[in-house]
Formats: C-alpha cells, sequence, structure tokens
C-alpha cells in the first residue's frame, strides 16, 4: 500500500481491519511521531519503547476508532496525523509527569542495618514485597540492580529491554515498595 494514500481510506481499512493500513500508517508517521517524541523527552530510548508501546495499542486495543470529526481538516478529510501526534504528545507529558513525581532510583550508598537480625528481617520484608507487591519485570530489574549490584546496561543486556525500559522497571518498584512501607522503615 502506499504511503501517499489519503488518511480517510486508511482508516476506513484500519475500521475493516486492514492490517496492511496499519503497516502503511506506521511506515507514513513512524518518523515524524518518533521525532516528536525524542524532542519531548530528550531520550531516544525512552521515545522508542514510547512510541512502540503506541503502536501497539493504536492495533490491538483499536484506538483508531476514536478518530472522529474533531481531527477533520476544511476539506472535511478525517486526518489521521493530528490524531497520532496528539496520543505521543499526551503520552511523553504523562512520563515526564510521572517522572517528576518520584525517584527513578534508591541512592547507590544504601542502608547499612544495626545488626545480623536487623538485616534479615528487612530482607524479608523487602523480598516479600517484592513478590506479592511488585509486577513480575520490575520485581526482576530491582533484584538484578540491587541485590546482585548489576548496572542498568547489564541488566538491560539480560532482560533483552533498553536500558530506559530498565530504569523505568526499577522505579516503579521502588515507588511501589515506598508506598508500601512506612516512611520510619525506608
Amino acid at each position: 500500500m502506499q504511503e501517499n494514500i489519503q488518511d480517510s481510506i486508511l482508516l476506513k481499512l484500519l475500521k475493516e481491519g486492514n492490517s496492511e493500513a496499519f503497516t502503511t500508517v506506521y511506515k507514513k508517521y513512524r518518523r515524524l511521531l518518533m521525532a516528536t517524541a525524542v524532542d519531548m523527552l530528550k531520550d531516544r530510548d525512552k521515545a522508542q519503547d514510547l512510541l512502540q508501546e503506541f503502536f501497539m495499542d493504536f492495533w490491538q486495543k483499536k484506538l483508531f476508532l476514536k478518530i472522529d470529526a474533531r481531527y477533520q481538516n476544511r476539506d472535511g478529510d478525517t486526518i489521521m496525523k493530528n490524531y497520532l501526534f496528539m496520543c505521543i504528545r499526551n503520552r511523553c507529558l504523562n512520563v515526564i509527569a510521572r517522572q517528576k513525581t518520584f525517584c527513578s532510583d534508591i541512592p547507590d550508598e544504601g542502608f547499612e542495618p544495626k545488626d545480623q537480625l536487623e538485616s534479615k528481617e528487612i530482607y524479608f520484608y523487602v523480598n516479600r514485597a517484592l513478590t506479592v507487591k511488585v509486577p513480575p519485570k520490575s520485581s526482576k530489574a530491582f533484584r538484578l540492580r540491587h541485590y546482585d549490584q548489576k548496572s542498568h546496561k547489564e541488566i538491560a543486556a539480560e532482560m533483552n529491554i533498553s536500558i530506559q525500559t530498565v530504569k523505568n522497571q526499577i522505579g516503579t518498584a521502588v515507588k511501589i515498595l515506598r508506598g508500601h512501607f512506612s516512611p520510619a522503615f525506608l
């Protein structure tokens, strides 16, 4: 399918379940959307993850069904570009807002328990919270970083994800742990 096909035709084909139309939308707009995400997030890996997640949602969750008259030009042709740009912009703003609300890592200087019993008790509670409260990927990234003392780069290679995704996963674990334990515990 040609990339210069009108958005209104692409939208019609998408609504019919045409996967070639999805591929065309991806090829037609990925560079523009990637440039927008990189510009806003100032991080190519994070932008790439965001864009990949968006396009998966766009197809699997049929986000294209939300495109309506709000995204039309003067000629009445549905403009997918406006919708896609707005979605990426909003997702970038959400990422930026989340980054500002919590610290994405625990300080590397560490915590020194008073004695061996306290150390075992803390390990038990944190380990249990990691197993019960924290999503598996976030838990694994946290354990590799703080138990195995691996670098973000090593974790990314082991888990086959980007370094930024590693940081996000660890940040998620930290946020959940902070919410689970009282300030006095941490």
